[in-house]
Formats: structure tokens, sequence, C-alpha cells
């Protein structure tokens, strides 16, 4: 299992922001995940290969190609050292859903475009959508610095 030091800060910003995520890309490393359970976050997981961890259902899915139904109401998807390639398609699967996006990827990778959020010792990076607690303000409030003000102040750590 990962150390709580290099997870935990991540596990608390998602916990008490997201009540449904989806980690893309789980592969053996389900401690976020079974972290955010545990915390009363609904999980989801997907890879390209099924697994069962501890409990924890991974559905097949590539998110090259992502089987939109199974994103149905989450709030978050997040990915934890995703390959570099992957990364643009987290975010558009994030925008088409509505959702908010994570990544924590390898030390020495910046996702362009990301805002960096460090919490704790743990360190990642987010991309903001239209999603929980926003999804009731109208569409046209998206891009008005209003809401965009709002919405990095409410995620300050």
């Amino acid at each position: 299992m990962e150390t709580r030091r290099r997870i935990g800060g991540l596990i608390d910003f998602v916990a008490e922001r997201y009540g449904r995520a989806a980690e893309i890309g789980i592969g053996h490393f389900p401690d976020v995940a079974l972290g955010l359970q545990k915390r009363g976050v609904n999980i989801c997981a997907t890879d390209i290969r099924p697994f069962v961890h501890q409990g924890l259902n991974v559905f097949l899915d590539d998110v090259t190609t992502p089987k939109l139904s199974f994103y149905q109401g989450i709030d978050l998807l997040y990915s934890m050292r995703p390959p570099a390639e992957l990364v643009p398609y987290i975010a558009e699967l994030a925008k088409t859903i509505g959702a908010d996006a994570i990544v924590k990827p390898l030390s020495s990778e910046y996702p362009e475009g990301w805002r960096l959020v460090r919490r704790g010792a743990t360190t990642f990076f987010i991309k903001k959508g239209i999603s929980h607690p926003y999804s009731s303000c109208p569409s046209s409030a998206v891009g008005h610095p209003w809401f965009d003000k709002l919405t990095i102040t409410l995620l300050s750590p």
C-alpha cells in the first residue's frame, strides 16, 4: 500500500469536496480508491483490465473511448500516475460529463493548463469542470470572472 503521507492529502481533499468519484486506470494500486471509500465517497474504478480489489469492483473501460454510462453522476475523475498521453483524454471525459479532474502524475511531469494543489505532503493537479456544487448554475455563468474566481477561492486548501 502507498504510504499515508504520499496519498493522504489527496484523499482528504477529495473526501471533503466530492461525493462520487471515478479512478481512471486503477491498475494494481487501489489505495486511494479504498481510502476514499472508507471516507464515504462513492467510488467507481476503471482500467483496461477488470480487477476486484478488496471488494472494490474495477470495470473494464478505456479512457480514449470511454463508455459514458459508467460515469453518470460522477463529480470527479482522478488518476494516479497516468501516462502523459492519457491526461488530455481524462480532461476531455471530465468536460463531457461535467466533472472535475485530478491527476497525480510522476513527479517530473506537469500537465499544462492544470492548477497545482498542495495538501499536506501530497501534491496533485486539478482541472475544474462544471460539476458539484455548481451543477445548478446556469451554463451562461461558466467563463464569467465571478464564477471562475469563486471556484478557485473555494478550492484553495
